[in-house]
């Protein structure tokens, strides 16, 4: 994690979405992390609670 305000977050997903989502990322150059994080930033920005997150820097 990158600073104290992160926040680990875990969930329940089946082993065949997980893999086939992995291998989406790594075709696709990026991390599981850093998907999941892009899809909840647009998801809270769809649903009205873009201000409650800071927009990540890119790490590359």
């Amino acid at each position: 994690m990158s600073n104290k305000k992160d926040k680990l977050f875990t969930a329940k997903v089946e082993e065949n979405l997980l893999e086939a989502f992995k291998h989406a990322c790594s075709n696709q150059d990026t991390t599981a992390s850093q998907a999941v994080r892009a899809f909840m930033r647009d998801y809270a920005k769809k649903h009205g609670q873009a201000d409650l997150f800071a927009p990540e820097k890119s790490k590359k």
